[in-house]
């Protein structure tokens, strides 16, 4: 079974976009780093952005 077969809700831009910013936010939080989680967003929105004009897909259409 291929990782997106066992969790397709991952192909969801939404649900990347807030499991990515949680998870970084949570984690930096944890080592006492004060960054506001809107501004994780945007650097997560940013990172899947050039990620997809560089040719690689994570989301279906």
């Amino acid at each position: 079974m291929k990782f997106y077969d066992k969790y397709p809700q991952l192909r969801e831009r939404s649900f990347l976009t807030k499991i990515l910013t949680d998870t970084v936010f949570s984690t930096m939080a944890l080592e006492d780093q004060k960054v506001e989680k809107s501004r994780v967003k945007e650097i997560v929105v940013s990172l899947l952005q050039d990620a997809e004009l560089e040719g690689k897909q994570f989301f279906s259409n």
